[in-house]
């Protein structure tokens, strides 16, 4: 399954392309900023990738100008409530500053809201992670402290994230 907008393509995450993922995954750049921090196995990676490769959690690599450099998700999807929760992390640092961190998390909305027909996108966020908070707070996400205070979590409305999107729009170069 792909899905392409905004110069962007997902690739669905496929088995052959786990080990990449548990590479970018481990690498101190990105762990540092997950809640999971521990080192990852290939056979924990495996496992993984058994219990989400399924219809209610899309993982996707997000390739730009051919070269995949990161991967965005959608998981643990409730068809009633219509929500489910997203993720985003860009590996390649080069693209980290630009608007390709914005192209692939529109088009993963774009997904979510469209293909998938969700009301709303949630996720949370460590609070040391100050960009990913500025990002959310960019794409309209409502952003609050979870009641233990050991996370920042962030609910995205189909309404709020189109208003938000199209103000975007004409900016991506």
């Amino acid at each position: 399954m792909e899905w392409e907008r905004y110069a962007v393509k997902l690739h669905r995450l496929t088995a052959d392309k786990i080990e990449l993922v548990r590479n970018w995954r481990n690498d101190p750049k990105i762990c540092q900023y997950m809640f999971y921090k521990e080192y990852i196995t290939e056979e924990m990676q495996i496992e993984w990738y058994n219990k989400i490769n399924n219809d209610s959690n899309y993982y996707f690599i997000i390739e730009y100008n051919w070269e995949e450099i990161g991967l965005v998700n959608l998981k643990n999807i409730d068809k009633e409530k219509k929500c489910g929760e997203g993720g985003i992390f860009i590996y390649e640092d080069k693209y980290l500053n630009s608007d390709v961190p914005f192209r692939a998390t529109f088009c993963y909305h774009d997904f979510a809201f469209e293909k998938i027909n969700l009301d709303y996108v949630y996720g949370q966020i460590i609070p040391a992670n100050k960009r990913a908070i500025q990002f959310n707070k960019a794409l309209g996400c409502d952003i609050k402290n979870s009641e233990d205070g050991n996370s920042i979590l962030v609910t995205l409305t189909k309404e709020n994230y189109y208003k938000q999107r199209n103000r975007y729009l004409g900016l991506l170069v």
